[in-house]
């Protein structure tokens, strides 16, 4: 039903100025059709509305404002037919005064900053007997709501251009998406969800941004001509069967449906993509990429019977090439591939790798295979230059990689899930940045190494499936650059590093479950020596020895709070760079461990020099009510001659600094600090002498 609003100008009135009556203007006009409003141009009494080609104004709803009550002749809500031309006499209130008003369309061709919006099939039908072959802006078929369903888009045959996007909304309710025969470049995306598109076709169609379908019954898409797209294709829907036999160059493409049956991919002419996905497609078992020589990414997962990859000229990988965790791949061959990025390869049947003309990669993952090793298949590989990965591998008794890698800067062994695990890792003679050994792995392996290693050696030895792990063995490695043991060592008992006489950057024992450390042959640390929480540790007649360490380029940290431990001894340390800090232990604090905590003796006879401060106190990260009660003097340090200060607060039994005396001149009153001791003498006193409390 059509519907006419006739609003009326509002004048300011008062009793010195009487309404008049004589306007007779006409001073707004618009259509709407659908959800399109066209607005009228009003000028010298001459109505205009500029239409698109193909666009119908027949039904169109409108809207008109005129002078304060007057009239209008005929009256618009009366007309139907708004493509033709049409006369208005418009008569003011005093009933003398009248102009006329001359209605007519302007049709134009599409800007490029308009859409046309096809919302019915008569929208459809009206565009198709107009004879565009080119739109400037947009094309939109249907609209989101609404009972009218377009089936047929046969009269669009003639359009060969899109600038812009396609878009067809839901309302669109053939089961085929066809009719653009001649259509060859569409400039923005094809979108579409509507429900009950079961086949998609354009047959001519050259170029376009983007291709996103995505319903639950698609099953056919056929491209025959597409050879670029400037971004992505995106299928999300139950596919049969794809053809894009000419596609060359995209950005990216997705395919994604737990009900799809289609059995193989192909991209036949496909040279660069930035990205390739495909997930949760459950009947594929060929992907084919014949020609592609250039990729970002190719993530694949959730293939299950995935038996078979071929892109035999694939040179570059910049992204990430990853396989499913579970698929029915025994080889993964790559025959032209020189340079890649990230290569993730994982699956328990997969037996070959073949990458002959590899010569560089950042990083390489093997997971969960049956692979005994990497020594064949990488001939011309030199250069791993982020991570060598390898996980999971139930047949590598021992490490297996190409002869030709001349350098990695990282590789990770790693093993939570295999119940055989390696014997043995031999380093020896390779250029290594970084050896990591995580979870189960680290559990008895035996590491070989060159007596001087330049590289970091860390363990993960959180998580594991057991709490009772035998401590790694070293051979070789007497000089390291760095050992680390991760944030917290959980599944490790015992550690013992022997062998290793000097670290040269820093040497970190974190927060630990360890009941026995050994460092028999330490005898120097470049940067900081840490050893945190001693808690659980024992030692023989309950003294922690580090027996050969010398000096240490950085601060010296050690906190020990175990009930096995009354002493610590270096016996051989002479020289510490920065701080000196020792958490001395703590007596008691509840009836629940009423066993004192708190160590009795320091010992360091050598020790005569300390580049920062001294700092003793129970409990490092504890507040004032943690007391050591056993430590009665500072003997142990009477060979130090120089440190840059002293703090010492909360031990209750300390009466006596007299090891201080070589050192007490080598630092300011201002240095010194003692609270809460058992003797707490001003700097002064110990100058006078005053060593032991009185």
């Amino acid at each position: 039903m059509l519907m006419v609003s006739l609003l009326v100008l509002l004048a300011c009135t008062n009793e010195d100025d009487p309404f008049a009556g004589t306007d007779s203007y006409i001073t707004s006009f618009n259509l709407k059709q659908g959800e399109t409003v066209f607005n009228a141009a009003i000028t010298d009494r001459l109505i205009t509305v500029k239409v698109p080609e193909g666009i119908s104004l027949k039904g169109a709803t409108v809207t008109v404002e005129l002078s304060e009550n007057a009239s209008i002749y005929p009256n618009p809500a009366d007309i139907t037919d708004w493509d033709e031309e049409i006369l208005f006499a418009v008569t003011a209130f005093d009933g003398i005064t009248q102009l006329s008003y001359k209605y007519s369309v302007i049709r134009t061709h599409i800007d490029a900053n308009e859409t046309v919006i096809l919302a019915t099939q008569a929208d459809v039908d009206a565009f198709g007997a107009s004879d565009i072959t080119a739109i400037g802006g947009s094309l939109i078929i249907g609209s989101t709501t609404g009972t009218d369903s377009i089936r047929d888009l046969a009269p669009l045959a003639k359009l060969k251009e899109i600038t812009y996007s396609l878009t067809i909304h839901p309302n669109f309710a053939a089961a085929e998406l066809a009719g653009f025969d001649a259509l060859e470049k569409v400039g923005g995306d094809i979108y579409s969800t509507a429900a009950n598109i079961e086949k998609v076709g354009f047959p001519k169609l050259q170029s376009a941004g983007s291709i996103l379908f995505k319903n639950s019954k698609l099953g056919e898409v056929t491209f025959n001509r597409l050879e670029n797209i400037t971004k992505t294709i995106t299928l999300q829907c139950p596919l049969g069967g794809i053809s894009f036999p000419n596609l060359k160059q995209v950005q990216s493409i997705h395919l994604e449906d737990r009900d799809a049956m289609i059995t193989s991919v192909a991209f036949p002419s496909l040279e660069k993509a930035e990205s390739i996905v495909v997930y949760f497609l459950p009947s594929l078992t060929k992907i084919l990429l014949p020609e592609l020589k250039e990729v970002g990414d190719i993530k694949l997962n959730w293939l299950t019977v995935l038996a078979f990859i071929d892109a035999p000229k694939l040179e570059v990988s910049t992204g990430t090439i990853t396989l499913p965790d579970v698929s029915k791949l025994s080889e993964l061959s790559f025959p032209e591939m020189r340079q890649a990025n990230t290569v993730e390869v994982k699956g328990a049947e997969l037996g070959l790798l073949h990458f002959p003309k590899l010569a560089a990669i950042t990083n390489l993952s093997i997971q969960n295979t049956t692979l005994s090793g990497i020594s064949t298949g990488f001939d011309k590989l030199e250069k791993i230059e982020g991570e060598l990965r390898l996980m999971e591998m139930s047949e590598m008794r021992t490490l297996s990689i190409p002869s030709s890698i001349r350098r990695i800067e990282k590789l990770t062994i790693y093993n939570q899930n295999v119940d055989r695990n390696f014997a043995e890792i031999n380093i020896k003679g390779m250029n290594l940045g970084e050896l990591s050994i995580e979870r189960d792995a680290v559990n008895g392996i035996k590491i070989i190494g060159d007596d001087v290693f330049h590289g970091i050696v860390s363990f993960d030895t959180q998580n594991g499936r057991t709490y009772d792990w035998v401590s790694p063995v070293f051979e070789g490695f007497h000089e390291i650059d760095s050992i680390s043991y991760g944030n917290y060592i959980s599944n490790l008992r015992n550690l013992e590093m022997k062998g290793i006489r000097k670290i040269n950057k820093g040497f970190h024992i974190p927060n630990n479950n360890l009941i026995g450390l050994s460092l028999p042959d330490l005898e120097e640390v470049g940067g900081n020596f840490v050893i945190n929480h001693l808690s659980s540790v024992s030692a023989e007649d309950s003294v922690f020895i580090i027996p050969k360490l010398k000096s240490v380029g950085g601060d010296f940290r050690i906190t020990t709070a175990s009930r096995d431990i009354i002493a610590l001894e270096l016996p051989a340390l002479t020289y510490v760079a920065g701080n000196f800090i020792i958490g001395t232990g703590y007596a008691s604090t509840s009836p629940w461990d009423p066993y004192g905590r708190d160590m009795k003796s320091l010992s360091f006879p050598m020790l005569k020099t300390i580049g920062g401060k001294i700092t003793l106190k129970p409990y490092l990260d504890g507040g004032d009510n943690y007391i050591n009660e056993r430590l009665t003097d500072l003997d142990g340090f009477s060979a130090l001659e120089s440190v840059k200060g002293v703090e010492i607060v909360r031990h209750q039994g300390l009466i006596s600094y007299e090891g201080f005396s070589k050192a007490i001149s080598s630092f300011p009153a201002s240095a010194w600090s003692v609270e809460n001791n058992g003797y707490n003498p001003a700097y002064q006193d110990l100058l006078d002498n005053k060593w032991v409390k009185p």
